[in-house]
């Protein structure tokens, strides 16, 4: 069958009188063709870059990395989260223990976590890459402002320090400096950026095939230009989340069965909550990992506050497996990709027979290509979710205001953290 998104268990065929009937998804046509209309008029005015760039050439982002031992990226949020999300969805979470080339994301204004890395690598033999789209994040600079001054220090070359930046302060140091810099398109926001120079870049140094990566999106990009609902995956993905929602289905839980995809439900988490949460709109996303989060999370989601759609991510080949052998038990002949699956199915089944809505996307294997066709359509599903809650899904005004209130307390015109005392219990 190959790839394919299933929502078979959001129907009243399996769900019963809590699920949606075709007539439902039938009377929505208006809405879904407003919502497709609407984000390709965005298309066409050039307002959504995320769909334009992953036809640029792809040549535009190599580099000559090779003498580098480790690789660096100091970013936060949208300009950080997909890199890392490829790198591990591609490489797997301990492909530094494999590799030769060490890759680091320091991505929080946390000391210790700038300390430790400073403890594992080399500066003089370390490829930085600082990524800021404004050119202006506090966290980011003041990482970099850190490590622009040990740099200095070892006697390090500019080639050492690659911007991938807008503008701002980041890319005058970077003018100054004779840095290499890369721009990022104004038109591409930072959470829908890692199919830009934002991820591309790095991702090529890391021995990412981002030729394979960006091919999967565009093979996207065609599924999601149909305008009928029920052929296209992100705009039937969209509505079934926005009919849920109005039904009382606050909460959003993506839930993958394989170890590499759990930071891609982190960049999930960020693209769903900050492009949808505006004017007492939106819903909740929550990262959850099969099957270890069968034992801390699906106690709730079965028979607790009926607030939840779930959705599964299941991969059917693994790079490695195991056959479990141990006469007489029931695990005994089967393989460790035939238990994961089969406890996702489990819970599937589990959740669909208590009502709880759920859908599937099952991939055939878990590559770049695959991975590119993943990134695309959540991020297709979010634009279209955007037009049907009348939000607009490229902008996170809310956030720019506590990032006014810390530059204010950082340059003294507002008051520090005071403590009122009969609040207060000690511990």
């Amino acid at each position: 069958m190959g790839d394919y998104f299933k929502y078979s268990n959001v129907m009243r065929e399996e769900l019963g009188s809590e699920g949606l009937s075709l007539e439902d998804i039938e009377g929505m046509r208006d809405v879904t063709d407003m919502a497709y209309r609407r984000t390709m008029e965005r298309y066409e005015r050039g307002e959504l870059g995320f769909m334009e760039v992953i036809y640029e050439d792809i040549e535009q982002y190599s580099l000559d990395d090779k003498d580098f031992k480790y690789i660096l990226v100091v970013g936060m949020g949208g300009s950080i989260l997909g890199i890392q999300m490829v790198y591990e969805g591609v490489k797997g979470i301990y492909a530094n223990e494999l590799s030769d080339k060490k890759v680091f994301f320091l991505d929080n204004s946390d000391p210790e976590l700038l300390h430790s890395i400073l403890k594992v690598i080399d500066l003089r033999e370390t490829l930085i890459f600082v990524v800021s789209k404004s050119g202006n994040t506090v966290e980011t600079l003041a990482n970099f402002f850190v490590l622009k001054e040990e740099m200095e220090k070892l006697g390090c070359k500019r080639d050492n320090v690659v911007i991938i930046s807008s503008g701002g302060v980041l890319k005058e140091i970077g003018e100054r400096e004779g840095y290499q810099i890369f721009d990022i398109p104004e038109n591409v926001v930072g959470r829908f950026s890692v199919l830009s120079s934002v991820g591309l870049v790095p991702l090529s140094s890391m021995d990412v095939d981002i030729e394979r990566l960006v091919s999967g999106a565009r093979d996207m990009d065609k599924i999601c230009r149909r305008e009928d609902v029920v052929k296209n995956p992100a705009l039937m993905n969209a509505l079934i989340h926005y009919l849920f929602l109005n039904r009382g289905k606050s909460i959003s839980v993506l839930m993958p069965y394989m170890e590499r995809l759990y930071r891609f439900t982190l960049w999930y988490r960020q693209l769903w909550a900050e492009s949808l949460g505006k004017d007492g709109k939106g819903q909740t996303p929550v990262a959850a990992l099969g099957a270890k989060d069968q034992h801390s999370q699906l106690q709730l989601y079965l028979d607790g506050p009926r607030d939840k759609i779930i959705t599964f991510i299941k991969v059917k080949r693994f790079r490695g497996d195991f056959t479990i052998r141990y006469r007489g038990h029931y695990l005994d002949g089967h393989n460790m990709s035939q238990l994961i699956n089969l406890q996702q199915l489990g819970t599937e089944r589990a959740l669909t027979a208590r009502g709880v809505p759920n859908l599937s996307i099952v991939l055939e294997d878990l590559d770049e290509y695959t991975l590119g066709k993943l990134i695309y359509m959540y991020e297709m599903t979010t634009a279209f979710m955007g037009e049907m809650l009348g939000v607009n899904a490229f902008d996170q005004p809310a956030v720019e205001e506590g990032k006014r209130i810390t530059r204010e307390l950082l340059e003294g015109r507002a008051k520090g953290e005071e403590v009122l005392e009969e609040y207060v219990i000690k511990i």
